[in-house]
């Protein structure tokens, strides 16, 4: 097991020049170094912290083997945390009045799909943005390329997967139970939503990712190749299409988006925030699409996490402590996802 030392940069204050460093520099640290100890493999980590408006960054580890340490710039794939974008773009459809959550999503689609139904309950826009669809998980079903060491045949196969193949495999399946009963992860679901803003929209979905989360903040998806990304055996592993949820963005992009997503003034971002389906206790709700926790001090807790198929992430959001914490990791695990959610909150208990 290679374990390597962290690296912690670009706080704002650094000890290095003799400047006062914060408090719980040395606890992030600590737990940035936890992580990549558990990693059999080279692995970067970087961790974002917004508190009040004010960026803080930290980071570990190398981006390869004897290679640099990441820093503020670095790109990752964020994987899943990229349906929170799409969940905004919808919020903002809606306000536009470009189409309603509780449209049936046949309304936007060409020619009969009588299957995206369940005993007459249709698979309505909502469904598909709170993981409430029941449709499958992903399309193509690629589990029958094995062996697939790094993914690189998923991947070459994601890469020529057109949006004609998807509606038509879209007309080979239906939702396992009705919609809106119960939580399921699809990619499938968050592929469809991203074709039905196209079409409610009439723009590619870049140019709609672009004007209204992009520009506005400045980040940019496009540019800069990745860093590499590591399975779990500690191979290289393939970079996602960008059709295919394979978006890359860095540090300091993730906590630019992080403060849009703070700002609920804004209506859209207030609405993609508002729980659309909820567990009985009504301790927890899946919005469009952040899993929210209302904590017992009244307070909430947002977050979604990512993983592809070289890297993990999670994100937090504090909206009433005006707290957002990013971790973007090069290496993909059984538990990457969680080690990294468990740190943020070990953060959050120190900010």
């Amino acid at each position: 097991m290679r374990i390597y030392a962290a690296v912690v940069a670009s706080m704002g204050y650094l000890a290095a020049a003799g400047i006062p460093v914060a408090a719980s520099e040395a606890p992030v640290a600590a737990m940035g170094a936890e992580y990549l100890a558990a990693e059999p493999h080279p692995a970067a980590l970087s961790i974002g912290i917004l508190r009040d408006g004010v960026m803080h960054f930290h980071h570990f580890g190398a981006i390869e083997d004897g290679g640099a340490a990441p820093d503020d710039t670095t790109r990752y794939e964020i994987g899943s945390i990229a349906k929170t974008f799409t969940g905004l773009v919808l919020t903002r459809a809606v306000a536009a009045g470009k189409l309603g959550l509780d449209d049936d999503v046949r309304r936007y689609l060409d020619g009969g799909y009588p299957g995206l139904q369940f005993e007459g309950a249709p698979v309505r826009v909502r469904h598909l943005a709170d993981m409430t669809s029941a449709l499958p998980d992903n399309l193509p079903d690629l589990s029958a390329l094995t062996p697939d060491p790094g993914r690189f045949k998923r991947a070459r196969a994601l890469a020529v997967y057109s949006k004609a193949d998807f509606m038509r495999d879209l007309h080979k399946v239906s939702p396992g139970a009705k919609p809106g009963d119960g939580v399921g992860h699809s990619n499938a679901a968050a592929q469809l939503l991203i074709y039905i803003l196209e079409r409610a929209c009439g723009a590619p979905y870049e140019e709609l990712l672009a004007r209204e989360i992009e520009r506005p903040t400045g980040i940019a998806a496009a540019g800069q190749s990745p860093v590499p990304g590591y399975d779990a055996e500690g191979r290289v592993a393939a970079a996602l299409p960008t059709s295919s949820f394979g978006w890359r963005y860095s540090p300091r992009d993730m906590l630019r988006y992080a403060a849009l997503q703070l700002d609920e003034r804004d209506p859209a971002v207030q609405a993609s925030h508002e729980g659309s389906w909820f567990t009985l206790d009504r301790k927890n709700a899946i919005a469009l699409p952040w899993i929210v926790t209302f904590l017992p001090d009244g307070q909430r807790r947002l977050h979604y996490s990512g993983g592809t198929f070289g890297f993990s992430s999670f994100m937090a959001l504090y909206p009433e402590r005006k707290l957002a914490i990013v971790l973007l990791a090069n290496n993909a695990s059984d538990t990457a996802q969680d080690r990294l959610g468990k740190i943020a909150e070990r953060i959050a208990a120190i900010e």
